[in-house]
């Protein structure tokens, strides 16, 4: 299974996107943005280790810090687009 770094209720508190949509019409394109478009700007290493923190809820510190004020808003926004 995918580890996504943005949950399906942050996208669609943060876009237009209704709340009725299902959540399998989403998942597939944050995946896509994720891929395409953040794991090239953290690189491999670091793309890595976020996955596998949030895989085993250790996500903290700095890398939280990443993930909330850095990814989930490029990732908000690619996603949606």
């Amino acid at each position: 299974m995918a580890v996504l770094f943005i949950s399906e209720d942050t996208i669609k508190k943060s876009t237009t996107i209704n709340g009725n949509v299902d959540v399998e019409l989403l998942l597939p394109y944050i995946k896509v943005a994720q891929d395409l478009h953040v794991h090239p700007l953290l690189g491999t290493d670091l793309y890595d280790k976020i996955q596998a923190d949030i895989t085993g809820s250790s996500l903290a510190g700095n890398y939280q810090n990443l993930v909330d004020k850095y990814i989930q808003p490029v990732l908000i926004h690619y996603s949606l687009y």
